[in-house]
């Protein structure tokens, strides 16, 4: 993980995460840290929680890719909002919404759509 994280906890890393960390250092590339929320939370351990809790999908998608980078967050395939997404000084990708905020669109989306 890198020196700025807030979630440094090593079992937060997916499996692939240390091959990819030694094939940077071999080719002397700029780490590479995962997609983070912008309150620096890993993106994939509070996706990985919200679709365990409601027995679904979660996916972010860039619909047309473009300058200005909007993507879709998207529950079992439906776009439920969207997200800007930007990139750190490394090129490592931000998502622009906490991951209180992130939780709460995802619950809000569920409970809607089993009404």
């Amino acid at each position: 993980m890198s020196e700025d994280s807030t979630s440094d906890d090593r079992g937060d890393v997916p499996p692939w995460w240390e091959e990819s960390v030694e094939i940077r250092e071999e080719l002397d590339l700029p780490g590479y840290d995962a997609p983070k929320f912008e309150d620096g939370v890993y993106v994939h351990t509070v996706v990985e929680k919200l679709e365990s809790r409601y027995d679904c999908q979660i996916q972010f998608v860039d619909p047309s890719p473009s300058e200005v980078s909007r993507w879709e967050i998207r529950v079992d395939g439906q776009p439920i909002d969207t997200v800007f997404r930007t990139r750190d000084v490394d090129a490592n990708t931000v998502f622009q919404v906490d991951a209180d905020e992130f939780e709460t669109i995802v619950a809000d989306a569920e409970i809607t759509s089993r009404d």
